[in-house]
């Protein structure tokens, strides 16, 4: 099965009092290449994260998102610090007792002195953490998968598409390509008699430069190669691993063979056939850009 490498995918886990929500968003890239967004808390995770998304990818750029949300019971207290409280207001009545003033601190006044209100944070496990983490991640990674599959099989069925449009112009070439010879023999023998007016025609001189130009002009082997390579894309788009690099390197072949078609035929309907498949296997190369 093909995979694209674009995609998104959202993990979400909850965990005593905390929850954590994991987003992935993929992009094509030549290689893979992982960026991570995460509180400062889970920091330590990063190569933990790295090493399970390299168990499911092997190209695109991949941004991933951490994010951590209380849930339930909440992992932040308030407290109050009554030590602290009780020596504010014994030291607060004392002042206002010897500067004869009433005193009218109150609760809103005490509970705005420094240090009368903490927060107190309870602290989750480092293993249980993870565990949430991993969690979150692998859904995320799951759903970035099917994505990611459902936009391969377009992107194949395209390729396949224009594999066989490649095939129908490799047999109009290959009908094309006897003829070619017949009419430069023709043109040959034209231009001699032009040349030569009444003189008769060497006929065994006709036959060597035929046979020259046959040699010079024969792309039997290149469309030989060219088939054999429309072949290996069919098979190659079936494989359920990443398949943009082998298709990369079969389409580079596939090119080159269609150059030197186009070289050596010397033959304007084969040129514009040539034409047509170079615009094809553009398109495949685009398509190919997307996968993975």
């Amino acid at each position: 099965m093909a995979y694209s490498m674009t995609g998104y995918g959202r993990g979400e886990s909850l965990g005593p009092g905390i929850g954590c929500i994991v987003e992935i968003r993929s992009v094509n890239h030549r290689y893979r290449d992982v960026f991570i967004r995460a509180p400062r808390e889970l920091l330590e995770f990063e190569d933990k994260i790295r090493r399970l998304v390299a168990e499911h990818f092997d190209r695109g750029r991949i941004d991933i998102s951490v994010t951590l949300e209380e849930a339930g019971e909440s992992l932040t207290a308030v407290k109050t610090n009554r030590g602290l409280v009780d020596s504010y207001v014994l030291v607060t009545r004392q002042l206002a007792q010897d500067l004869g003033l009433p005193w009218d601190l109150g609760i809103n006044g005490l509970m705005s002195l420094p240090g009368v209100m903490e927060l107190s944070h309870r602290q989750v496990a480092s293993e249980e953490m993870w565990r949430l983490v991993e969690r979150s991640a692998l859904q995320a990674i799951i759903g970035l998968k099917e994505m990611r599959a459902k936009e391969g099989t377009v992107l194949a069925q395209d390729i396949v598409k224009r594999t066989q449009l490649i095939e129908e112009l490799i047999e109009q070439i290959r009908e094309r390509a006897p003829r070619v010879l017949e009419d430069y023999r023709m043109r040959l023998e034209a231009r001699l008699q032009e040349l030569l007016g009444d003189t008769s025609v060497d006929e065994s001189r006709i036959v060597i430069e035929t046979a020259v130009y046959a040699d010079r002009s024969d792309i039997t082997e290149e469309l030989v190669r060219l088939g054999s390579h429309s072949v290996q894309v069919y098979e190659v788009v079936k494989q359920d691993e990443p398949i943009g690099r082998r298709l990369e390197f079969l389409v580079q072949e596939m090119q080159r063979e269609v150059n030197t078609i186009g070289s050596k035929a010397q033959d304007s309907e084969i040129s514009h056939r040539v034409v047509d498949i170079k615009s094809e296997l553009e398109k495949i190369r685009e398509q190919i850009q997307n996968m993975e």
